[in-house]
């Protein structure tokens, strides 16, 4: 253990980040081509395709644009088909990326290659956040925290999950973690490159995800609060330059951001848009807002103010609250409810982090308290704090739907760096603490590693014990399986007790049913429930859709004789309709989100008296 620890002391060495973004490589490129379409990531990529081809922002503004133009470049630069307005019909105010992503698919036959290598270009984001966080880590903590942030981000969940795909929530987290970073290198110094550089990434991660809005006032707070220490120290001129450069750094992330729409709409009045929400029509009941729309400000003074920003990314932050507003049917622990839980993203952080992970966090608790030596000033810490607590505090505050937890990723890499901190346990000869954090780093990876490649379906080994539903997925585990894989292996059997949709079941398996279905030829149809956007039809799947039972008396259901690919989703959704599988023992699985059985007249028979009783 000697040798890896002297050099990883080097500190002049090269030879470690170098293999840790070798790692994140051997990790994350083969991923891309497993999976088939998350649900609507045929969309994304149309819809940047259009924006790129057209210029037209309208048909997916809920969402800003980078990312999704990102993952479509190789298909803009090949030339495939892009969907026109032709195809699409009207929509008053957008979301019509459903429709542009099944014709994308229909009019490309090579759709699934094109997927793939946009998937290739969201690896780079993986890659750019493994090293933003090993630099800032090793400026904060030392070198040995910077191996443990690395690791955390290689090998978490989330990112091995979400990072190949195209969607905004990985590249979200890579720029928000890297703005923060330039920000603090900026209140270090103080000085215009680091300000102009610091406004530049800021613009660019505001074109990924309109959650990092509340970065505008958490820059001005933390600017404030950082200099307080300095406040007799500083003249009145430091502060007014100070105060430009911070100007600065908001007027060229509005540039950017209008430069990320080719500045389209940039200037219009807020009077002359045409909102949804009761937030920005001043109705109180959404029955009373007209079809097309209305604007509490067009008669005011207010009004006649232009907006510095592009229209359709005005547009997108009111039909993005629109569905909070509204509210959508959320899932947590085996309930149902027509709006979500503040406490949502906890509990789902609780049980889908790996626990070595937790354990380190509550480890770095300790060691702020009662080891002093691990800390750096209060300053530096609540830069890399703060902002993660508040991402987290402000996705918990929408409570309109709770569905995706991954709309805690932009908080993590935030909280990671923090907790690496129990790394100068090393530069300390704390020799039980170094133990107990090198036992919850290897736990952490390989728990996470045991999931893998089916990271979306992470559950941890606590899942297994928190859950109170009654019906659990029944155990495909073989008889003689030790405790150990039984336990790894019960977070994602069970995770539709805890949380359905993207947490667990976003359509991704569908290549592995194609797989299990050709190694059983034999079987020559298959009855399917099934999430996601890929087309069955173009796989090898001899599928069928779910027939209505034998009988169809609400106390007397009788399944059809066959077999039967049911994801999670159905198992657990709101209807019921297939909760009766529940009662039977999978005889196989696809990934960890859609479970195969067989029912012969035997069984069908005794689910049919089971039910009835």
């Amino acid at each position: 253990m000697k040798i890896p620890f002297q050099i990883i002391r080097n500190n002049q060495s090269k030879l470690v980040p170098f293999f840790l973004c070798l790692l994140t490589v051997l990790v994350i490129v083969p991923l891309p081509y497993r999976f088939s379409y998350v649900y609507n990531e045929n969309g994304r990529l149309a819809s940047g395709l259009i924006r790129l081809r057209t210029g037209d922002y309208s048909v997916f503004h809920v969402n800003p644009p980078f990312s999704d133009m990102i993952g479509s470049l190789p298909a803009f630069f090949a030339g495939t088909y892009c969907p026109v307005k032709s195809d699409l019909g009207f929509s008053h105010f957008g979301r019509m990326e459903y429709k542009a992503g099944d014709i994308w698919v229909k009019k490309n036959p090579e759709h699934l290659f094109w997927l793939i290598c946009g998937r290739y270009c969201m690896v780079v984001f993986v890659l750019l956040g493994t090293i933003i966080c090993y630099v800032w880590a090793k400026e904060l903590f030392g070198v040995f925290s910077a191996v443990i942030v690395s690791l955390f981000w290689i090998f978490s969940p989330y990112i091995l999950g979400y990072g190949c795909l195209i969607c905004p929530d990985v590249p979200s987290g890579v720029f928000g973690i890297a703005a923060f970073y330039v920000f603090h290198c900026w209140l270090k110094r103080a000085e215009l490159p680091e300000a102009l550089f610091c406004g530049l990434v800021l613009g660019l991660a505001e074109l990924t995800k309109f959650t990092l809005l509340i970065f505008y006032p958490l820059f001005i707070f933390i600017w404030l609060f950082y200099r307080a220490s300095d406040i007799y120290l500083l003249s009145r001129r430091d502060w007014f330059g100070q105060l430009k450069h911070l100007v600065i750094i908001f007027s060229l992330s509005l540039l950017i951001i209008n430069m990320g729409y080719f500045f389209e709409g940039f200037g219009k009045q807020l009077g002359e848009f045409k909102f949804q929400t009761t937030f920005f029509t001043g109705y109180k009941n959404h029955k009373d807002i007209p079809f097309n729309g209305a604007n509490r400000f067009e008669k005011m003074l207010l009004g006649k103010i232009p907006v510095p920003l592009p229209a359709n990314f005005v547009q997108g932050i009111d039909t993005q609250r629109l569905d909070f507003e509204r509210g959508l049917q959320s899932y947590l622990r085996g309930e149902w409810s027509e709006h979500g839980w503040c406490y949502y993203y906890f509990y789902a952080l609780l049980v889908k982090i790996p626990l070595g992970v937790i354990g380190l966090f509550l480890l770095a608790i300790f060691c702020t308290f009662f080891q002093k030596d691990c800390n750096v000033s209060w300053r530096d810490e609540m830069v890399i704090l703060l902002p993660g607590l508040v991402l987290l505090l402000f996705v918990s505050s929408q409570s309109g739907f709770s569905v995706h937890s991954r709309y805690v990723i932009p908080a993590l890499p935030f909280l990671f760096i923090w907790t690496s901190k129990v790394g100068k346990v090393f530069l300390l000869r704390k020799r039980f603490l170094q133990v107990l954090v090198l036992i919850f780093l290897v736990w952490s990876i390989f728990s996470s590693m045991w999931i893998y490649p089916h990271s979306i379906s992470y559950f941890n080994e606590l899942s297994a014990i928190l859950s109170t539903s009654k019906e659990p997925i029944a155990s495909q585990e073989p008889a003689g399986r030790s405790f150990i894989v039984t336990l790894l292996n019960s977070g994602a059997r069970n995770g539709g007790r805890h949380l359905l949709d993207s947490n667990i079941d976003w359509g991704q398996d569908i290549f592995y049913l194609e797989r299990w279905c050709m190694k059983h030829s034999e079987i020559k149809e298959i009855y399917v429930a099934l999430s996601g956007s890929y087309p069955l039809d173009q796989t090898k799947i001899p599928s069928k859709p779910m027939p209505y039972w034998a009988n169809d008396s609400q106390t007397n259901y009788e399944p059809k004789p066959g077999y039967y690919a049911i994801s999670v989703n159905y198992l657990y959704d709101r209807e019921r309709q297939y909760r009766h599988f529940l009662k039977l023992k999978p005889i196989d699985s696809a990934g960890y989100s859609i479970y195969i059985y067989h029912i012969d007249p035997d069984s069908s028979s005794s689910l049919k008296t089971q039910t009835k009783n």
